[in-house]
């Protein structure tokens, strides 16, 4: 029923087109009303979800009666993303569709399987039921990829022909064209339409007249509204004069474009559908929802739907006697999908051979509500009042669409719960996530023209809140980068009334673990009752470069002016500090024993504003934070394993030795470009500890500490050195011992062993053919041990190189670019060539250069 207050807004607005105006905006209707703007504004969503009112979009928007009140209760009710991502195809849909004398001929675009047919099919209905055609209409369809090779017979399939037109034409053929005369022809895959057809189609559009084969003296008349579809860009393939006939042009987009909600409701419908063949209640488990509304594939819909039945089917074959049919993970053929791209669904959704899609039901959005009372130039608040105002608003409907999309509902929910709330410490009313959820929809919110604008705004007046935001919106995996964008700002905008924004402290916990530091940071947020802290796990099987290189990319993010905290657990201490404090913009408080208690305190003296001075002064006393631990790398004896090749041969080297070595002694893997740099900086304090270095180079005779080529220990007299440097340390039955592992590490079978994803048999072959050129080019005569040290390198290097990973940051050997170095690398990458045109690969600077550290001293 419609309220009284909603008829007197019809009879208004009815009152005002009377007197002239095609339409009116809302201040106009609240005035002749008496009525305030918001309110006017709450009455005419009502009758915009009732299909009473129709809405004009513009700055301001404005309203009109519709001419058929009725058209918009069966305009396109089972397209899925009508009222949403597809609003915009639609409308231009039904105007192709009413537009008088004979209509607008469309054109659809999009990948294969996006539903170009189904939407010709929607459009013919559209027309039906809108009495623009008869009932009875013909709706005719042509792939014209069927004729591809035969032009002249696509020719004859379209306009017909007469009897001996050409041989074999023993009779007369109306042709498509009548066939299809006062309804629609759809032209499917376009793109295959000769040069000469589409002559005479845009010859019979202009005339609504043409000849068939064979006839030259008659024209055919036929009335036909056209429907075009192609895969391919229609500026590419299609005569421009074609293309002029065909005024509206429908881009589709792909599946995994779509908003999360429609492709939810995608994937529903094939269920229903696969429900009804098989007249079987379906019971659909949510991980298998999660899966699927992920699906990236060129086949688009299209592929899915055939996933879909496989699914079915399998499922089916197992529970054929049942009523029920449950859809389980393991029924789902492999479709590829990565693990981290799946959503978190909870709830498993039922279906019988009843079920039919459900509407979207129109819910007055964010977008329209804040495009009639903001603009660009409006500050922060205006948009957070506005917000707040939102919910307050339409409290009851926003309800019922987190009641209609409980699955996405929980998704989102369960996110913004365990990184908003549990990990940083936010307490966020239950209510104001409704209006985010709501947001979610309306993903196009932020204006593309100040998006920017945006960014820079919360990012400045707002960067903690702003902070979170982005952190939350990885989440959302189902959004792209725009849409993230405007999500992450909304969020912000939202949080900033609830984040302490005068916190100038800087505080990250990192230790190893699953999920050890973000566990404690939830602890100290949540008691703090605010962000403070953020947090970095380091799962055992993470490498610590990546654990730095996320680390470096969260100090660069904020401003670490005014201090910067670093809680971190044992053995982590060292490499993180070397690694970061070139990338901070202050001072560095390390903080090495990483726990609750510690957390929580100094948490707390950040959320009191205490200086960092403060906090360091209290740290140094009730922690005993001692600066000298941080200018060398351990405290213990220790030795350092460093290889060109990569901290991922110096670990295993590690892993090998390590059972042999008493506990007192420890193993210290360090990345080679950083034992350079601390060798050339000659600093002994970082290795004042250090018993020797194994490298799988050479290193400079004005290097103090001891050091041993890796390789050197394949021969006696670096055997010899090898166990001198060992012999206070272990007996001679466990060198025996770990010599033997040694040598058995560093064979070509165990060079194999290291490769990860290469056939080894293949690139060693490979490699070999590398180093006999070498031997060819500079007259040398490799022995086993340096071979063996380049079949190491060369072939780990190739595979590091595939998968796009780094020895390093910069180079650390600093070597003039004289005439021999230059020589080797024009020679390097002719000899490289071959491998690097097989692999994808480049083999940088920075790779030769590692390559002429080990070939110089063989020159």
């Amino acid at each position: 029923m419609i309220s009284k207050a909603n008829e007197r807004i019809l009879v208004v607005l009815d009152k005002l087109i009377k007197q002239g105006e095609d339409s009116v905006t809302t201040q106009i209707l609240a005035n002749n009303l008496d009525l305030s703007r918001s309110v006017t504004s709450h009455y005419l969503a009502e009758l915009l979800a009732d299909n009473r009112v129709m809405k004009i979009e513009g700055r301001p928007v404005r309203w009109a009666l519709p001419r058929i009140n009725k058209e918009k209760i069966f305009s396109f009710t089972n397209y899925i993303g009508a009222r949403g991502s597809q609003s915009q195809n639609i409308t231009q849909c039904e105007a192709a569709v009413r537009y008088p004398n004979g209509g607008l001929n469309l054109l659809i675009t999009g990948e294969s399987g996006v539903g170009k047919s189904y939407l010709a099919k929607n459009i013919v209905e559209f027309a039906r039921k809108t009495t623009v055609i008869t009932q009875k209409a013909p709706f005719i369809v042509l792939n014209c990829a069927d004729y591809a090779n035969n032009p002249e017979l696509l020719s004859s399939v379209l306009f017909g022909y007469t009897q001996g037109a050409f041989t074999g034409a023993t009779g007369e053929h109306r042709g498509l064209l009548k066939d299809a005369d006062g309804g629609f022809l759809f032209l499917d895959e376009i793109h295959r339409l000769s040069g000469e057809n589409q002559e005479k189609l845009f010859t019979f559009m202009d005339t609504g007249k043409f000849r068939p084969l064979g006839e030259n003296v008659k024209d055919v008349s036929s009335r036909v509204r056209f429907i075009f579809a192609t895969t391919e860009d229609p500026n590419k393939i299609l005569l421009t004069t074609f293309t002029r006939r065909v005024p509206v042009s429908i881009h589709l987009s792909a599946f995994h474009e779509r908003p999360l909600n429609e492709r939810l409701d995608i994937v529903k419908s094939l269920f229903i559908a696969e429900s009804h063949r098989s007249e079987r209640t379906l019971e659909i488990s949510p991980q298998v929802l999660a899966r699927l509304v992920v699906f990236h594939s060129p086949g688009n819909i299209g592929k899915l739907k055939n996933i879909i039945k496989l699914t079915c089917a399998r499922a089916f074959n197992e529970q054929y006697l049942k009523s029920t049919i449950m859809i389980l993970g393991t029924h789902l053929p492999d479709i590829g999908i990565n693990r981290r791209e799946q959503l978190h669904f909870t709830t498993t959704i039922t279906i019988d051979p009843h079920t039919v899609l459900a509407l979207n039901e129109q819910v007055y959005g964010i977008r329209e509500y804040l495009s009639e009372r903001i603009t660009a130039d409006d500050s922060l608040q205006v948009i957070i009042n506005q917000l707040h105002a939102f919910y307050r608003q339409y409290y009851q409907q926003l309800n019922q669409l987190c009641q209609r999309e409980t699955l996405l509902y929980d998704e989102y929910k369960y996110y913004f719960d365990q990184i908003i709330c549990q990990q940083f410490g936010i307490k966020v009313d239950a209510s104001l996530i409704t209006v985010l959820f709501k947001s979610y929809f309306d993903l196009d919110i932020i204006d593309k023209d100040i998006r920017q604008k945006s960014i820079d705004i919360v990012s400045q007046e707002i960067p903690r809140s702003w902070h979170v935001a982005q952190i939350f919106c990885k989440y959302l995996r189902s959004l792209n980068r725009q849409q993230r964008i405007s999500q992450a700002v909304l969020v912000a905008i939202i949080l900033s009334e609830l984040v302490d924004e005068d916190i100038i402290l800087k505080g990250l916990m990192v230790a190893h673990g699953k999920a050890t530091a973000t566990s404690i940071q939830s602890v100290v947020n949540q008691l703090c009752k605010n962000y403070v802290f953020d947090a970095i796990d380091m799962p055992i099987d993470t490498s610590i470069e990546k654990i730095i290189a996320v680390t470096n990319k969260l100090v660069k993010s904020v401003d670490t002016t005014n201090g910067f905290i670093l809680l971190v657990d044992m053995g982590s201490l060292n490499q993180l500090y070397t690694a970061i404090k070139n990338n901070l913009t202050g001072e560095l408080l390390v903080v090495n024993n990483l726990t609750t208690a510690i957390g929580l305190d100094i948490g707390l003296k950040i959320q009191q504003k205490l200086s960092f001075k403060q906090i360091a002064q209290a740290a140094q006393t009730d922690y005993k934070i001692q600066s000298r631990y941080y200018a060398g790398f351990s405290q213990n004896s220790n030795i350092i394993i460093s290889c060109m090749s990569g901290l991922g041969i110096s670990k295993k080297i590690k892993e090998v030795m390590l059972p042999y070595l008493p506990k007192t002694l420890s193993i210290i893997t360090l990345d080679y470009a950083l034992l350079q740099k601390n060798i050339q900086e000659n600093d002994s304090g970082y290795f004042k500890e250090t018993l020797f270095v194994m490298t799988t180079t050479n290193l400079t005779t004005d290097f103090a500490i001891p050091n041993i080529n890796i390789y050197d220990i394949l021969d006696k007299d670096g055997q010899q050195l090898f166990w001198q440097l060992f012999k206070h340390k272990i007996d001679d039955e466990t060198f025996a011992a770990l010599n033997t592992e040694l040598l058995r590490f560093f064979s070509i079978e165990g060079v194999g062993e290291r490769l990860s994803f290469l056939n080894p048999q293949v690139v060693i072959k490979e490699v070999e053919t590398v180093i006999y050129k070498y031997e060819n080019y500079y007259q040398l005569n490799l022995d086993g041990k340096v071979k063996l040290n380049l079949y190491m390198h060369i072939a780990l290097m190739i595979e590091r190189l595939m998968v796009g990973a780094r020895n390093g940051g910069q180079p650390a050997i600093r070597l003039e670019q004289n005439k021999e170095m230059k020589e080797f690398f024009s020679v390097s990458q002719g000899i490289f060539q071959p491998i690097s045109l097989k692999y994808n690969i480049s083999v940088n600077d920075y790779e030769l250069s590692l390559l002429y550290e080990l070939f110089r001293y063989l020159f």
